[in-house]
């Protein structure tokens, strides 16, 4: 694949968003949508289905304003992915009915799966995301950290139906705008990871606004436009996004500075497909391909934490 792919209709370079479902209402994220669509982005917002058994709150499938909101988004052109069927712990029985009743309410069932938190059901998270000896690192920092999701003798595996279902999974996050050029491979096959997934790929980090904003600088979309590249920035449109109704001014700003560049706004398994495509043949990636993703996330881990602290 060329270092910098041609984009649909001629466009310089790619970019969308994939909105974590965290806290998300429709008071505190309508806004951010209505700018998008405004500003002609159309993005990727993952949901659940049930509601939140973890510390985490907001809104799901379940709550008939939830549910219209979400129906006109995907009917706008907005790409509805799922963060797990809920917040928490949830049965091998549980998760095929809620990917049963996201097909229902939404018509097809989602090409995008994001793990949420904790979530024992977790697919190849925790120490299972990396290759040795970054696996080992992780295991050592996080033992307590064990997720089920794609172990067959778990109550919690959904991994045949991950399998079945869901096309694009998340792995590393990185510092930097252009997702592409930290992980040229996007989206790509794990041979070890076969069983319970197709395809994974990276995404820029825009956590909280104070990182969006950040990555959204104009020097790094002049970068991201000059190198052809593609952003697909992850973030939680719920987190101080929207304060009283009204858009923070900064964040505002960057997403019309971006709307006027000469940019690709496609959902984030849109870009994905475009992206296979432009392949000749598919392999899984190597060993040395998986262990330099997972050193240049390490990497990425320590530089956020001494910038943000976290």
């Amino acid at each position: 694949m060329p270092a910098s792919p041609i984009w649909p209709e001629g466009k310089r370079f790619a970019f969308t968003v994939v909105d974590d479902t965290d806290l998300s209402t429709v008071e505190n994220i309508a806004p951010v949508y209505r700018l998008l669509q405004e500003c002609g982005m159309r993005t990727t917002k993952t949901v659940w289905v049930y509601p939140s058994r973890d510390r985490f709150t907001g809104g799901c499938l379940q709550d008939s304003d939830y549910l219209g909101f979400v129906k006109q988004l995907k009917a706008d052109g907005f790409e509805i992915g799922l963060h797990g069927v809920g917040g928490g712990a949830f049965s091998r029985e549980e998760i095929i009915k809620g990917l049963e009743l996201f097909k229902e309410y939404l018509g097809d069932y989602p090409s995008m799966h994001i793990n949420h938190s904790f979530n024992p059901d977790n697919l190849y998270w925790g120490y299972k995301r990396f290759a040795s000896p970054v696996r080992q690192i992780v295991n050592l920092l996080n033992r307590r950290d064990v997720f089920y999701g794609d172990e067959p003798d778990s109550p919690h595996y959904w991994g045949d139906h991950a399998k079945q279902h869901i096309k694009y999974s998340r792995n590393h996050v990185i510092n930097g705008i252009d997702t592409l050029a930290f992980d040229p491979r996007m989206p790509y096959r794990v041979r070890s990871k076969a069983a319970a997934s197709n395809y994974w790929f990276s995404s820029s980090d825009g956590h909280t606004l104070e990182e969006f904003v950040h990555l959204l600088s104009s020097s790094n979309i002049d970068r991201l436009e000059r190198s052809g590249g593609c952003c697909i920035l992850y973030t939680h449109f719920a987190c101080d996004f929207v304060k009283d109704g009204v858009l923070d001014p900064a964040f505002e700003s960057a997403i019309r500075n971006l709307a006027c560049r000469d940019g690709w706004f496609a959902p984030a398994s849109d870009i994905l497909d475009h992206l296979a495509a432009l392949r000749p043949e598919e392999t899984p990636i190597s060993y040395a391909y998986q262990l330099g993703l997972d050193l240049k996330w390490l990497a990425n881990r320590i530089i956020k934490k001494i910038r943000f602290g976290k």
